[in-house]
């Protein structure tokens, strides 16, 4: 199989950039709600570059949490990046690009990295998405941020539901072996119980037991 980068995943890859860039609309209009000044959540979208935990920080200030309080919430929401690191260094280099690697990683760019065959798609698409998340969500978040200030109900548009439902149809055709299906209904089933027990963006931190636990099939 060639190692060149095949259109259907650029695709792919184009469409979930898009769709996070579209939730980065959310992020900004959520913040302009409150009246938080736009450079607080630009400054996150460029330097921590994780969603949930940006939500959440925002969501904290406007309520009025302490920001310390709240940036280490934030850092308890982004633990799931320490599995993301391990999974991913066969393929990041070890050279000074790798800490601009590390800033990229994130949900999709490290789930496009992963599902590559050779170790050149992987690093390939792990860097094209990356790279394009990193652009698109603080561009979403300065739209979103501009556009809430004029429309009155921003989320009439759906715009909320527009990156669960791209990621949904990028992941189902996945869902054809038995061994990903049990693991990502153990997963969610983890996750969707916790709900009621645990803040937001911790739930998804149990879906990965569903890799520890998941038997394999063939």
């Amino acid at each position: 199989m060639s190692n060149k980068i095949h259109y259907g995943l650029i695709r792919a890859i184009i469409l979930i950039s898009i769709a996070t860039g579209i939730v980065g609309i959310s992020l900004g209009a959520v913040a302009a709600s409150f009246n938080i000044p736009l450079w607080i959540p630009l400054i996150l979208s460029l330097t921590v570059l994780a969603g949930a935990a940006e939500f959440t920080f925002v969501g904290m200030i406007a309520t009025g949490a302490n920001p310390i309080f709240a940036a280490f919430t934030g850092i308890l929401i982004n633990l799931r990046h320490l599995p993301f690191g391990l999974s991913v260094a066969d393929f990041i280099e070890k050279n000074a690009l790798r800490f601009v690697a590390y800033h990229i990683m994130n949900d999709e760019s490290v789930m496009f990295g992963l599902s590559q065959k050779q170790p050149a798609l992987k690093k390939s698409a792990y860097w094209m998405c990356g790279i394009g998340i990193a652009i698109l969500w603080p561009v979403g978040v300065i739209i979103g941020y501009l556009l809430s200030q004029n429309i009155p109900n921003i989320y009439a548009f759906g715009i909320d539901a527009a990156f669960p439902a791209i990621l949904f149809a990028l992941i189902l055709p996945l869902l054809k072996n038995k061994t990903t299906r049990n693991r990502v209904f153990l997963g969610s089933g983890l996750s969707l119980a916790s709900i009621p027990f645990l803040p937001t963006g911790l739930p998804v931190l149990l879906s990965m037991f569903g890799l520890l636990l998941g038997r394999k099939s063939k």
